[in-house]
């Protein structure tokens, strides 16, 4: 418990203004439109897989990565989230997954919840396609209707490790979301006492 005292006190420590815009890049597509939390070809990032689980210990259950997007239009409908995720399997028999449950959340600016998804984790893992890489992960979604900012929080539970990119500076958009508590931490990955490496989650929505 000390320890996770100390890592919720490094976290908050770094905790910055919410007010700020989500750096967002869009795209057209046949399907409508893509936005991502992150700038720049994904294929050319050092990718970081995270779970909260691992870092958080039992806490980690009720904690998700959480990003700050901001809707294209008024009442704009997501159909899809897509992160990059990864369970542990690397093709043998050994790291085949047992099942856990995901969860996914939207939220509006004020954390407001909009909308909750639960499920086993296997339909969407890497060991479902047999892929032993980082893997995109993608959550259909029943046309939830979002305006201005909006949230995408991902529980994963120990089950998915939720891939990152390094950031020389704390995310202005990517946060640690704290169930119930509707708080925002922001995402980092805690080195020592009082040390981490800012964060940002790589998530991309469409929409139309």
């Amino acid at each position: 418990m000390k320890n996770m005292f100390l890592l919720i006190t490094a976290l908050c420590l770094l905790t910055l203004s919410l007010t700020g815009i989500s750096t967002v890049a869009e795209a057209q597509s046949p399907e409508g439109q893509v936005i991502y939390s992150y700038e720049g070809n994904i294929t050319e990032k050092e990718i970081i897989p995270v779970d909260l689980l691992s870092i958080l210990g039992a806490p980690g259950y009720f904690f998700a990565e959480a990003v700050k997007f901001k809707a294209p239009k008024a009442n704009w409908k997501i159909n899809a989230v897509q992160l990059y995720g990864w369970d542990g399997f690397n093709g043998s028999e050994e790291t085949i997954p047992s099942e856990r449950i995901i969860s996914l959340e939207i939220r509006d600016k004020d954390l407001d919840l909009l909308y909750k998804f639960a499920d086993s984790q296997l339909p969407y893992s890497n060991y479902a396609r047999n892929a032993t890489t980082m893997y995109p992960l993608t959550l259909n979604i029943p046309q939830v209707s979002v305006s201005d900012e909006f949230y995408v929080c991902f529980y994963d539970r120990g089950a998915i490790a939720v891939g990152s990119e390094r950031l020389n500076e704390t995310s202005k958009n990517s946060f640690i979301y704290i169930e119930g508590g509707e708080q925002l931490l922001p995402a980092a990955l805690p080195t020592g006492e009082n040390a981490s490496i800012p964060l940002n989650w790589l998530m991309k929505i469409s929409g139309s």
